[in-house]
């Protein structure tokens, strides 16, 4: 089998996963899935509907069928920031893909965001985007971010450095930090990279279950261990890490690398002793909501499936898609990513072929596969045009097939425009899909307040508004002392009626 078959297999069927996934990721029962589509399983692609931004400024974001999610954004975003020497750009990546990717996010988690919306601040750098704060009582502390975030983007790395197992560990590490600090992050998108590296070599007729997974639980701390700490950056960070910390990263590490063993020994078990898909992933966290998401019961999770159906590998990403309860989409581009990688995309049905942005899936994969070999003639990098640009709109001046330009994701047209007003009156969203020069295609959102509002007077202002939802969510005496709060001002700020809107929808 040609490698490039392998390499498109791989990045394509991580986008089918995560596609097909989505559309799961939030549901709860079979029961569910057959009023919404008409079938208790999925496995194919549907349009559907998701909420986005909130109930008062929020909008319907209508999601065409094989439309992926941050996952593949995100990975794209990686593979755009590897040169050409296989070393990535991490300062790129950080300060330009992730900051910029917040303008087009698609079904991004809070932490991601989070991160990204840190890391642009001019003074922070890519390797030290630490924060911990709290909102809604909820808190938010990079050292203890320890979800898949990271290993959902980093297979262009194992792609483009194959063989080389030190230089993938390294990179992987790099990228991780910009975004996550707890070790389950970092050694569950290590893993994944690892696992992509291995199961790549194999001939789909020749993959030996067993000897896989015992490869890669062989001498395991020994292969984990972080050989690269003297690099002047990750000292810095580890210096950072450790300063404020009871736990040492070392030791948080050290536990981590057990905790991985112990999953990989079971699911090993598992396989051999045929125990159902839905026990081993309810074993290893994936429905539990404090480790649903987790760096490492996500990746072991796709390692699982890929392996247990190597044989039936359309399967394994059904199985992931299925798994209703758990993080269904990270996990089906895991698995997906694996059994592309082991068999190649001679396996995809043409049902699965209309994934979002097929071709250009392609030519990432093309890039990486030159890469990999030191064959990349690189093109000279797009200069910057005098067209329009799309990043964070200030006004809404957008017309149908305009021509635009996106950073760092070069020029393209508008393809459709959709203005959707918000429950709080006097505000619309303003929804532009573009199809990028390159291939890609991204949806940008942006809150607007209408200039052609005019409040009636029957109309129930903001005030209003939030003392009703006040009403609804808050306790007597609470209730009280905002009301009192609020009439001892003249005039609240929009952005202090925000906040405390926030504050009272998210009230238990």
């Amino acid at each position: 089998m040609k490698p490039e078959t392998k390499y498109k297999g791989s990045i394509k069927l991580s986008a089918i996963g995560d596609a097909l996934g989505w559309i799961t990721e939030f549901e709860k029962s079979q029961q569910s899935l057959k009023e919404k589509f008409g079938t208790e399983r999925i496995e194919n692609f549907y349009t559907w509907k998701k909420t986005v931004g909130g109930r008062f400024y929020g909008f319907i974001d209508t999601i065409k069928a094989g439309s992926y999610s941050d996952d593949t954004q995100l990975l794209l975003a990686v593979a755009r920031s590897i040169k050409k020497d296989g070393n990535l750009d991490h300062n790129y990546f950080a300060k330009i893909e992730l900051a910029n990717w917040l303008d087009y996010a698609r079904g991004g988690g809070r932490t991601v965001k989070t991160a990204a919306d840190k890391i642009s601040r001019k003074s922070t750098k890519w390797f030290h985007n630490f924060y911990n704060f709290k909102v809604n009582g909820e808190n938010y502390d990079y050292k203890q971010s320890g979800a898949n975030g990271a290993a959902m983007r980093v297979l262009p790395i194992a792609l483009a450095n194959l063989g080389n197992t030190e230089k993938i560990k390294e990179e992987i590490f790099c990228n991780s930090i910009i975004t996550h600090g707890h070790p389950r992050a970092i050694l569950g998108a290590m893993l994944y990279g690892y696992a992509v590296n291995q199961i790549i070599v194999y001939r789909p007729e020749d993959f030996n279950w067993e000897n896989y997974i015992t490869q890669i639980g062989l001498d395991f701390p020994k292969k984990f261990e972080l050989s690269f700490v003297n690099k002047m950056e990750i000292r810095e960070w580890l210096k950072e890490w450790n300063k404020s910390s009871n736990k040492t990263f070392e030791s948080v590490y050290a536990e981590t690398i057990t905790e991985t063993q112990n999953q990989l020994r079971f699911v090993y078990q598992s396989i051999k002793q045929n125990t159902p898909v839905q026990e081993t992933l309810k074993k290893i966290g994936c429905f539990d909501s404090a480790t649903k998401g987790s760096g490492i019961a996500t990746v072991v999770a796709g390692i699982y499936l890929a392996t247990k159906f190597h044989d039936k590998p359309l399967e394994a990403v059904i199985q992931s898609v299925n798994a209703l309860g758990s993080d269904t989409d990270s996990i089906a581009a895991f698995t997906g990513g694996l059994v592309g990688a082991l068999h190649g995309h001679g396996i995809i049905p043409d049902r699965w072929k209309t994934v979002q942005d097929i071709e250009y899936l392609d030519k990432v994969a093309e890039r990486l596969l030159a890469i990999s070999e030191d064959s990349l003639e690189e093109n000279s990098q797009p200069t910057s045009t005098n067209l329009k640009l799309l990043n964070s709109p200030k006004k809404d001046d957008f017309n149908l097939d305009e021509q635009i330009e996106f950073i760092p994701l070069g020029k393209g047209k508008i393809s459709f425009i959709d203005r959707q007003a918000t429950l709080t009156k006097g505000k619309y969203n303003l929804l532009l899909e573009v199809l990028l020069d390159n291939g890609q295609s991204i949806l940008v959102s942006k809150l607007f307040d209408d200039q052609n509002y005019t409040p009636k007077t029957d109309e129930p202002n903001e005030i209003e508004t939030l003392l009703q939802l006040a009403t609804d969510k808050l306790k007597p005496k609470t209730l009280e002392r905002l009301k009192d709060f609020i009439g001892k001002q003249k005039k609240l700020p929009k952005g202090q009626l925000e906040i405390i809107m926030t504050l009272i929808k998210n009230e238990e």
